[in-house]
């Protein structure tokens, strides 16, 4: 029954010239008169046409689609020019292009209408042009272009469909922060210590071999010249810069915040010349070791555009030696429980929750009992103040 079905649906244009044709054939046969057989003669034409539109067999030999710009940030546009080159010079009458895509926010974020009409004549080679606005963040998937193309009263149409797949990645947005060095303290003995996440780089004290990542700055260029070897300066930190930081994938409304939160401070710390490993903890863990220099963030940025929020993270705080050996953790979340902030507690020697939230969160007495966690209010509209908000009391 299916099959008779998509037979039917294939057919039907076919079976609808064939229908035409011979209505008009017996109208005049059997009507006669002048009226009856001019009707027949000026619409057999278009009729004979119909049916050598059937017979040709049409293909796309290009498909060629360009996004601008390159690098698209959420909230941001992107002008989409798509080039089709057809097999045959047939005179279609027009067509239809219409885009195949795999992604919800691509349809949404999509200026004009769904396709675009073209009057074909002769021509093989076609332009559309259109425009995404407000792109959602994520990774979005283009998998080709169907034509339609139909005679001059659409008695007749023939689909073709081009695979053409391209992704767009759109990356979170980087919000603008005032740069203040991130000071926090922690217990060492009888004493307690600040530490900086910006490393002395006037100071070097001795030379490493070098990392892919590693600053062109760094390059000690006199041992290269000696030995023919890549390698780098190593520096003083001025305090302990053992920073992790960690996202808190959870789903909830205010996620995009969580991560434009974290891809901004990323940001500014590696331009400050910062050390800073990262976790992300959703329904996969996601670690990234020490990042240094720019190659090393676009790894990092390319994963906070195409991760999703979950319900259920799967991320626990079990490696405490590891935790142990970060002088403090960065935790970026829209919550936090008394339950958390005891284990986090026993674990960590600092750190800092920075709670994304409308409203600034009540701090219990538990929040008061622990010295050595400190926690942030972010306000999800401004993220100018967050470094210098660390630094009050």
């Amino acid at each position: 029954m299916k099959q008779w079905k998509a037979f039917l649906e294939k057919s039907k244009h076919f079976l609808l010239v064939v229908f035409l044709m011979i209505v008009t054939f017996c109208y005049a046969m059997f009507q006669g008169g002048f009226v009856s057989w001019f009707v027949f003669f000026t619409v057999s034409p278009f009729l004979v046409y119909a049916l050598f539109f059937f017979v040709v067999r049409e293909s796309i030999l290009v498909v060629e689609r360009k996004i601008e710009p390159a690098h698209v940030e959420r909230g941001q546009s992107a002008k989409v020019m798509i080039s089709i080159e057809r097999k045959t010079r047939f005179p279609f009458a027009y067509m239809m292009m219409e885009e195949l895509v795999d992604s919800e926010g691509l349809v949404q974020a999509k200026l004009e209408s769904s396709t675009a009409i073209k009057f074909v004549g002769f021509r093989k080679k076609f332009n559309w042009h259109y425009e995404l606005v407000n792109m959602p963040r994520g990774e979005h998937r283009y998998l080709g272009v169907t034509v339609a193309f139909y005679d001059f009263f659409g008695w007749a149409k023939k689909m073709v469909v081009a695979e053409k797949e391209q992704t767009i990645l759109v990356y979170p947005r980087l919000r603008e922060m005032k740069y203040s060095a991130l000071q926090t303290k922690y217990d060492v003995g009888p004493m307690m210590s600040p530490y900086s996440i910006v490393k002395d780089t006037t100071m070097a004290v001795g030379l490493r071999e070098y990392v892919p990542g590693d600053r062109f700055s760094w390059i000690h260029w006199k041992s290269f010249a000696k030995t023919q070897t890549l390698q780098s300066k190593e520096f003083e930190d001025r305090q302990s810069s053992e920073l992790m930081l960690v996202l808190d994938a959870k789903k909830s409304t205010l996620f995009e915040d969580k991560i434009e939160l974290v891809a901004s401070m990323l940001k500014m710390i590696v331009q400050e010349l910062g050390d800073i490993s990262f976790i992300s903890a959703g329904e996969v863990t996601k670690v990234f070791p020490v990042i240094q220099g720019e190659k090393q963030l676009d790894q990092v940025m390319y994963h906070l555009a195409a991760i999703k929020s979950t319900e259920n993270v799967k991320f626990r705080f079990y490696d405490q030696q590891a935790f142990k050996q970060v002088a403090t953790l960065l935790y970026v979340t829209n919550e936090v429980s008394e339950e958390f902030l005891h284990t986090l507690a026993n674990i960590v020697k600092s750190c800092i929750c920075f709670v994304v939230a409308k409203q600034p969160p009540v701090q219990s007495e538990v929040t008061l009992r622990y010295k050595h966690i400190q926690i942030v209010y972010v306000d999800p509209t401004d993220f100018y103040h967050v470094f210098t908000e660390v630094k009050k009391p």
